[in-house]
């Protein structure tokens, strides 16, 4: 139940005052005009503006503007600088019902110019030819003071009526978007009205003095211009610059006697930590942009407080102010500032992922509704209907418009909602869903802060960690900070780096500017990262320690030391396995660093190991442990058994369900469905929000050579995650593809070559049980799932077995497993449930390809695949391993998507598994073989014995370099009778029966291509131009 959220946004529906609803901005300036019009309307400096001379110079320009065929909702750039023509321009703008476009003119040419050719702005007004100059050419109209002011100013002043409407559109502002490409916001006159008239939270007449420092191109100067403007109040302009001077920006308010002040949070933290005293002759100074410092709230309290200090919170898309809170001493001793309640005329609602409202104090996200609301995003129409979606039920009334911020919030008891930080600033690390925010927080409790901002860092072997960017009150504070988070939070929460600065950087409008903040390369062991040295215990904990310390570069190890926290990565990983093997003769996993990361828990390990005792964590993680997971979950045998689905065309299809569309074979897959069928294809992507699903998407098609421009109106994201509940999606949006969707391709898989199974699992296993539940909901559909040839494992090895059938059970290959890699086991728990689903009813379809390669006409390829990277590994090497009676079943992706694309049009092709596998066993390529077609490449290799040719790699200086270094723990572990390593083991590989598969495709041509000096020349040639591969000689 809504709980406080409807009565609360009820209770402020007030009075709209003496105006009617539908009342323009001109209508509330031409009564300012008439009633003060010698009062000072402006200030800037000596220089002051009345409200008389403001309106008849903003007329002047009105006439200038209409003779261009500027009227109502016409777009206009304005490219003016902060000061009184820049006020003018927005005035005259107002009286003639257009919409201003302002332009920030510190941004890039580039920029500048997609925001006036996106708004489709007729006029571009700037101030100077060289600022007119610095918008570039652009289809506009072109209006420059400079040149054109004379004519401009000796025009009459024109009568312009003025306008109600309270729906028209009044600004087009741009904020930035997730891809890079700049969202225009669509305001209306009645947002503007809602913030600075009539209002239940600041009170602003004739007598007040508001100040103007904010860029016009951002929304806080909304409420500055028109809170004074359309309250008889004066505008004084201060000049940036004396922001970032604290003493200088106090002085500046004294002497301006400037009452009403709008501030960033970053600003506000920055004047506050230099000069707490700076707001004390204030009526009202209005706080918001980012989560509060409540440290910073309280030095200014308690020293020299305005009258009202407020903490505001509002998107842009709501028009600048939903929710402000009255700061009390209380407030500031509680740890958290909240961002308080809804204004006048807005409505505040915290919702879970089925978009109904939360219990307070649940964490939820927060969405606006009233009217402040946007019109939406101009030119992104399914971004604003993502975005503004209309709720039934969520209010007493018709169905609600409502906006979802994206941010995250909870009801607390007093009625005040706690603003908790970022949805798209939450990010995962090592398996755990962190909030940057929350940590920040945390940090600045500490007291030993002034401000904080924590990222997450991704290094260059591609290990992740969390940085701290603090302004401390003292420096070198990164040790006490750590203890005081270790004290509070789990160790993954705790920063592995903390970066003290004088002042965080921010954006001209005044917020922390993330992309600034500097990125620096920690070397391995650098403070705030080891812990302190300790005495070893005995001869095995020296040795290890040692090891341990000359790998990580470390002075001094510690039992709390984490080997992938501390820059471990795979390579150092196998070196490590290798040093113990040389010291002790003993065979661990690389897993086990992944189990026992820190270097007391491994120490346990290397205990066990000497002392004959298995590996607890490869226990658990074993045979027994994947065929009791193989099971399906309860809920899903539970369910009833499904009908057989309407047999529904592919060409016919009007929406496919699609995972791992943004892979290598997934991508392919997506281009042929969007070219063979009419069906809008859905897909789900890792994404903030739909532009940037779309910008994923088209990315990944692009990447391999695969856009097409008419596949955009076709393609639609899914923002979800593969590895979470529900597949990350919302119960509504579910169900809408359990009821809608007419088949579901799930192609999205976790591959690491080095991790164990527990990493695979939640994506490859639980993300495909997901999958069967969706196909179990709403109507009966297929589901055409991508297995692997690699979940028979080394059966040839082990089993004898020379051939392997396509209807054939998995259970026979299980124990094989055990010496495989861990998303072979993943992929073969996956699919047993997959066909225990179909004992269920559901419709499935299980292709099982062989090692996909890269297009067979283009040559166009996965570079960081496991063949990619050994052919080119090789060729650095200039050596190759023997590896006899292995063969390689290589197929073409193009062959693999359309293969799965003609079976699945197949009328009776359900139910059965296909081996996507060339056609015949003399199509396929012994390894050694393959070598003799890379030297008619140009890449002659000399072939050397297995494990020499591993000792070479691991021990040549360029290692680090080679394309095979992540790949190196799965080639030198011997994981079988203490010998022999997971590639050898796929030594007499059984020929893969793929009956099923070319009888389903009789008469269609898949298009396959054997392997041969031509096709890999193709493929050697797309990695020489991506500057992978050196040419040949």
């Amino acid at each position: 139940m809504p709980g406080k959220v409807s009565p609360l946004s009820a209770s402020r529906l007030g009075r709209y005052g003496v105006f009617t609803r539908d009342a323009g901005l001109s209508e509330l300036w031409a009564r300012q005009v008439e009633v003060r019009p010698e009062a000072i309307a402006l200030q800037q400096g000596m220089k002051r503006v009345t409200y008389d001379a403001l309106n008849r110079r903003a007329s002047r320009l009105a006439g200038a503007l209409r003779e261009l065929g500027v009227g109502e909702e016409t777009p206009v750039a304005v490219g003016l600088r902060q000061g009184i023509e820049a006020i003018v321009a927005h005035v005259a703008l107002c009286k003639l019902g257009a919409t201003c476009v302002p332009i920030d003119l510190e941004h890039p040419p580039e920029r500048i110019g997609f925001v006036v050719t996106d708004s489709g702005a007729e006029v571009l007004l700037t101030g100077t030819l060289a600022d007119e100059a610095r918008c570039g050419e652009w289809p506009a109209t072109r209006l420059c003071l400079e040149r054109d002011g004379e004519q401009v100013a000796r025009r009459s002043d024109v009568l312009v009526a003025p306008l109600g409407d309270g729906g028209r559109r009044t600004h087009v502002l741009y904020t930035s978007g997730t891809t890079g490409r700049p969202k225009g916001i669509e305001l209306v006159a009645r947002g503007i009205r809602r913030m600075v008239i009539d209002t239940d939270y600041v009170s602003i007449d004739s007598t007040d003095r508001v100040a103007q420092i904010s860029n016009h191109a951002f929304d806080a100067a909304l409420f500055e211009v028109w809170g004074a403007l359309l309250n008889g109040a004066s505008l004084v302009l201060l000049p940036r610059s004396s922001v970032l001077d604290a003493s200088a920006f106090r002085d500046a308010l004294r002497e301006t006697h400037v009452s009403v002040l709008l501030m960033t949070t970053a600003l506000f933290n920055l004047v506050a930590q230099g000069c707490p005293d700076a707001f004390g002759t204030l009526k009202y100074l209005l706080v918001g942009g980012e989560r509060a410092n409540p440290r910073t709230f309280r030095a200014v309290l308690e020293r020299a407080p305005p009258a009202h200090l407020l903490n505001l919170y509002g998107p842009t898309e709501g028009t600048t102010v939903t929710t402000t809170h009255e700061v009390r001493p209380g407030d500031v001793l509680s740890g958290s500032v909240p961002i308080g309640r809804p204004i006048r005329h807005t409505q505040v609602f915290v919702l879970g992922p089925d978009l109904r409202p939360v219990e307070p104090g649940v964490m939820g996200e927060l969405c606006i509704g009233g009217e402040g609301l946007a019109r939406g995003y101009l030119n992104r129409r399914e971004l604003t209907e993502e975005r503004f979606p209309v709720v039934p039920e969520l209010a007493p009334g018709p169905p609600l418009r409502m906006y979802r911020t994206g941010d995250l919030a909870r009801w607390r008891e007093d009625g005040t909602l706690e603003f908790l930080g970022r949805a798209d600033h939450q990010v995962k690390l090592r398996g755990h869903r962190i909030e940057l925010e929350e940590v920040a927080r945390l940090l600045l409790e500490s007291g030993l802060l002034w401000d904080a901002v924590v990222t997450l860092q991704e290094h260059e072997d591609g290990e992740k960690s969390l940085a701290a960017y603090v302004v401390p009150k003292s420096t070198g504070t990164g040790s006490a900070l750590q203890d005081a988070l270790r004290a509070r939070v789990p160790e993954y929460m705790v920063p592995a780096r903390i970066i003290e600065l004088e002042r965080l950087p921010t954006t001209v409008n005044g917020k922390v500017d993330r992309g600034a903040l500097p990125v620096e390369v920690s070397p391995r062991g650098a403070p705030g990262l080891a812990t302190s040295g300790w005495a070893p215990e005995d001869a095995v904990a020296s040795e290890v320690g040692a090891v341990w310390a000359e790998l990580l570069g470390l002075k001094s190890p510690s039992l709390e030391d984490d080997f992938l926290r501390l820059g471990g990565n795979s390579l150092l990983a196998a070196r490590l396995v290798m040093r113990l093997r040389e010291l002790y003769g003993l065979t661990l996993s690389a897993y086990s660093l992944y189990e026992a990361r820190t270097l007391g828990v491994f120490l346990d390990v290397v205990r066990r190991a000497r002392a004959g005792q298995q590996d607890s964590g490869r226990a658990a993680d074993g045979p027994e442990a994947w065929r009791a997971d193989a099971k399906l979950p309860e809920y899903l045998r539970r369910a009833p058994v499904q009908p057989a689905p309407r047999v529904v065309p592919l060409e016919s299809m009007e929406l496919v369900f699609l995972t791992g569309a943004t892979g290598f074979l997934g991508a392919f897959l997506l281009r042929d469905l969007l070219r063979m069928t009419r069906a809008r294809v859905a897909c789900l992507v890792r994404a903030r929000d739909v532009d940037s699903g779309h910008a994923r998407l088209r990315q990944a098609l692009e990447k391999y050579d695969l856009w097409e421009d008419s596949f955009a109106e076709r393609l639609r994201p899914v923002l979800g995650d593969l590895g979470a509940p529900s597949l990350g999606l919302s119960p509504q949006v579910f169900q809408e593809f359990a009821t809608r969707a007419e088949a579901l391709f799930h192609l999205g898989a976790h591959v690491n070559y080095v991790q164990p199974y527990s990493a695979h699992r939640a994506a490859n296993v639980e993300g495909t049980t997901e999958v069967l539940r969706l196909a179990m909901q709403g109507r009966p559909k297929p589901v055409h799932y991508v297995s692997t040839i690699a979940v028979f494992g080394p059966t040839g090895y082990f089993n004898g077995r020379a051939h392997v059938r396509e209807g054939e059970g998995l259970d026979e290959h299980l124990e094989c497993l055990r010496y495989d890699i861990g998303y072979s086991a993943s992929k073969w728990v996956a699919e047993k449930r997959v066909w225990a689903a179909a004992s269920r009813g559901v419709a499935v379809n299980v292709y099982r390809p062989g090692f996909i390669m890269g297009d067979s006409h283009t040559g166009v390829g996965n570079a960081d695949d496991f063949v990619a990277r050994f052919i080119r590994g090789c060729i650095q090497l200039g050596t190759c391993p023997d590896l006899p009676r292995q063969r390689k079943e290589f197929v073409p992706v193009d062959f693999v998507s359309r293969a799965i694309l003609g079976i699945a049009s197949r009328e009776g092709a359900v139910g059965k598994a296909y081996h996507l596998v060339p056609p015949r066993p003399e199509d396929s390529v012994d390894i050694n073989d393959f070598y003799a077609l890379l030297a008619r490449c140009g890449y002659p290799l000399s072939r050397v014995p297995y494990k020499e040719w591993v000792e070479r790699l691991m021990r040549d200086a360029r290692v680090a370099d080679n394309a095979l270094c992540p790949l190196v723990p799965m080639l030198y572990e011997q994981v079988y009778a203490g010998e022999t390593t997971r590639w050898e083991l796929h030594e007499d590989m059984p020929v893969y029966d793929a009956h099923n598969t070319f009888h389903a495709l009789e008469g269609r041509d898949a298009g396959f291509r054997k392997m041969d000096a031509g096709l890999l020349g193709r493929y050697l040639a797309h990695w020489r131009r991506l500057g992978l591969l050196a040419a040949p000689g």
